[in-house]
């Protein structure tokens, strides 16, 4: 908000409001609704949207044009799949009873997935695929643990040197796209060197694409067709805003988001903490070359809001009760002592199960 004062377009714009709004409601999310609840409402929000969009699809007709659904372009519907079939498959793992419905969400995002024909968001749904296993992890002891995700480090740097290794096979040959990143690769060349023009505090909130800078990069790309102003990129769209202090901001509450969902996940091993982590990922990725989401008027940025805030207020609550971290506890010092933490969680009634169903002094 802060960055009104040095923007390069002066006057406070009617998108501040907008995600101002958007902040807030992902505030409100994160104070009225405990992560289990808050997991079930996104995938009744996202089961719905899947449902429109295919009868707006329908409605226009099959064709080989990319399906947008109820969005105003194919990758706003590609991203909101993809976070749908993650939710849809968890849900299938959370609930035996009504699994068939988990199904049938999957598949119907599925579907909208490849009708959109948005390139990225498959790769990143297959990426999020990878990751479900993960779950698994931290159910296991915590020497265990770390040997897993000592070899799950390992292998994601060899896919990731395979992965540069064939980049141009990769991006030609399997996702239709040109080693320019169909166009964006020299979006993002011009708007680096307009960042470095000013790097610390950025154009302000809004003040780029407004500003001559910001004229400059349109008219020098395929921008100045009938595109409007973005980097197509979160991180670069965030450095023209607020400069390399808000990507450093940025960054840091991700990270801290991030560890402090890693330290729930593994003392209270539930499910709605995994699919915070999952989507922490699914947030950090989706802002690499799909449209910003970051400080943007859009749920993606309500549900990080809620996501972070939901794992500092647990983090602090459990860290506040140490014996719930006693089964964390039972690998530190001799077997006697390990015992010894095993009879005392034991003997203490945890109540953090219960606090998914009905108030209990620890979350008071």
């Amino acid at each position: 908000m802060w960055s009104v004062g040095w923007s390069a377009v002066p006057g406070i714009p009617e998108l501040l409001r907008a995600v101002l709004r958007a902040t807030a409601l992902g505030a409100y999310l994160a104070v009225r609704y405990n992560p289990k609840e808050q997991m079930r409402l996104v995938a009744w929000v996202l089961g719905i949207v899947a449902i429109l969009s295919l009868l707006v699809t329908l409605a226009h007709g099959l064709g080989d044009a990319p399906a947008q659904g109820i969005f105003r372009h194919k990758n706003h519907l590609a991203r909101l799949m993809t976070l749908n079939a993650i939710i849809s498959l968890l849900s299938i793992l959370n609930h035996r009873k009504y699994r068939w419905v988990g199904w049938v969400g999957f598949s119907l995002s599925v579907l909208m997935l490849l009708l959109s024909q948005g390139k990225s968001a498959l790769l990143i749904f297959l990426v999020m695929i990878t990751l479900l296993p993960l779950h698994n992890f931290v159910k296991q002891h915590y020497k265990l643990q770390t040997v897993l995700y000592m070899v799950s480090a390992l292998l994601a740097f060899v896919a990731s040197i395979v992965i540069l290794w064939n980049l141009e096979f990769i991006l030609v040959d399997i996702l239709g796209k040109d080693l320019q990143l169909n166009g964006r690769l020299p979006i993002w060349t011009l708007v680096f060197d307009k960042i470095l023009e000013r790097p610390w505090l950025g154009y302000g909130f809004e003040g780029f694409w407004s500003s001559d800078a910001g004229y400059s990069v349109i008219n020098s790309t395929w921008l100045a067709h009938g595109g409007y102003g973005n980097a197509h990129s979160g991180y670069l769209e965030l450095a023209l805003q607020l400069g390399f202090l808000g990507i450093f901001l940025f960054v840091l509450s991700l990270c801290i988001a991030l560890f402090k969902t890693i330290q729930v996940l593994s003392v209270t091993k539930k499910l709605e903490f995994f699919w915070m982590f999952l989507y922490l990922v699914f947030f950090s990725i989706v802002n690499l070359s799909l449209d910003p989401s970051i400080l943007a008027e859009d749920i993606v940025w309500t549900l990080y809001v809620s996501t972070a805030l939901s794992a500092a207020v647990y983090q602090s609550r459990i860290v506040k009760n140490p014996h719930l971290l006693g089964v964390r506890e039972q690998g530190v010092g001799s077997r006697e002592h390990r015992s010894q933490n095993r009879k005392e969680v034991r003997g203490k009634k945890s109540c953090v199960p219960d606090c998914y169903e009905k108030p209990c002094k620890l979350f008071q």
